[in-house]
């Protein structure tokens, strides 16, 4: 499994993106030849060798003539069906499109349909986004991962007038993304660049990867504290592992009854959190309580948090984003007795390990009489029967 890192502390921006992806190997006449039928004027890509602090890089330069139309969200989406980009490059173009165009309407109190894109719909914007997502796949990236963005701070100009920085595009954007707000460097990430991986890149600071080859792209500015650079890893992730980002939300809890917690356990569990832990704990004043702790992704973690406020006596949630390692996992069924009983199968480096599906266990215990814990250990030993026999026929 091929992986892309991209460390985000000098921020990031469509032409630092994609000049990384050409440092890494993407060939930029091929970019050209691909985007010319959706870039209606002249246009060249042109990539020189810099120098940020000492560290070389490539800085793009795209050259368009004539064409700094503004356009709506369906005309940039009509110009992705005139070249021939492949179905995942296409819809991911489109969905970049369309986050900025929400993006933008949250901003202005308008509409995605009537967000009148400026300095993002211009032709250079396009062949920043359509290009960085062809690199990907040239490069053949199974998964992105981002480590959080550093964002700067000051004022800077639009087409609307001065602007603060970050853009608020760019916040809106990366709402729910883990961020670093860092003062005195001005405008570092575009929204652009923040909707390219927001779309594309799964965020985190910890990710296992065995280096490959690393590919830098060059900002035009110098920062006063670091090289103005992006930095993409291109790795290997070990196909027995994954890991992704998820949020814990937990709350120490003194002053609500004790059955209560199952009916808040179940349902933040049917609101969708990963997993909810029930623990004892010692408070002020030699009070017994109980820590509720979630496991929830970005998505839910807004119901996870009204849950706790609203069903029980909590005053507060603290909450911060988390990096799980997991087994990837799918899912066999195994015929038994009495019916088809499902497996969670683990993929490890040791070979597949089987976990009896506990609802249909249970289901079939309560049909049969049989004990429940008979009917998990013959799911168990006829999961390794069946797997041991297809060793067997593959080897033979």
């Amino acid at each position: 499994m091929k992986s892309l890192y991209i460390d985000g502390q000098a921020g990031a921006a469509g032409d630092m993106l994609l000049g990384a992806l050409i440092d890494l190997g993407v060939d930029p006449n091929r970019i050209i030849g691909t985007l010319r039928p959706i870039v209606s004027d002249h246009f060249g890509i042109h990539v020189e060798t810099v120098s940020r602090c000492g560290i070389n890089a490539r800085r793009v330069h795209v050259e368009v003539s004539g064409n700094t139309e503004h356009r709506h969200l369906s005309q940039v989406v009509a110009g992705l069906d005139k070249g021939s980009l492949s179905a995942n490059v296409r819809q991911r173009a489109e969905n970049v499109y369309r986050r900025l165009a929400e993006a933008e309407a949250h901003v202005h109190n308008s509409t995605p349909e009537n967000v009148h894109f400026h300095e993002v719909g211009a032709d250079d914007a396009v062949i920043d986004i359509v290009g960085v997502l062809c690199g990907i796949e040239w490069l053949g990236v199974d998964s992105v991962y981002c480590e959080p963005l550093v964002l700067g701070s000051g004022v800077g100009r639009s087409a609307h007038g001065p602007i603060h920085y970050p853009a608020p595009a760019t916040l809106q954007l990366l709402k729910d993304k883990p961020t670093r707000m860092v003062s005195g460097l001005g405008e570092t990430t575009t929204p652009t660049g923040a909707a390219i991986l927001a779309e594309i890149a799964e965020f985190s600071d910890s990710v296992l990867i065995v280096p490959e080859r690393i590919g830098y792209g060059a900002g035009t500015r110098e920062l006063p504290d670091r090289p103005n650079l992006l930095r993409a890893t291109l790795g290997a992730v070990p196909a027995w592992t994954q890991s992704d980002t998820l949020w814990l939300c937990a709350s120490d809890i003194d002053n609500t009854r004790p059955e209560v917690f199952e009916w808040v356990e179940q349902k933040m569990r049917d609101a969708g959190a990963v997993d909810v832990t029930l623990v004892d704990v010692g408070m002020k004043k030699g009070r017994h309580g109980v820590r509720v702790e979630a496991l929830c992704d970005s998505s839910t973690r807004a119901a996870i948090t009204d849950i706790l406020l609203s069903e029980t006596g909590t005053l507060g949630v603290r909450w911060h984003s988390v990096v799980r390692s997991k087994l990837p996992r799918t899912v066999e069924t195994v015929g038994t007795p009495w019916g088809p009983i499902r497996v969670k199968v683990a993929h490890t480096t040791l070979g597949p390990r089987g976990i009896p599906e506990y609802d249909d266990c249970r289901l079939a215990a309560a049909a049969s009489g049989v004990p429940l814990i008979a009917i998990m250990e013959e799911v168990s030993r006829r999961f390794a029967e069946s797997r041991a026999a297809a060793n067997h026929h593959a080897e033979g």
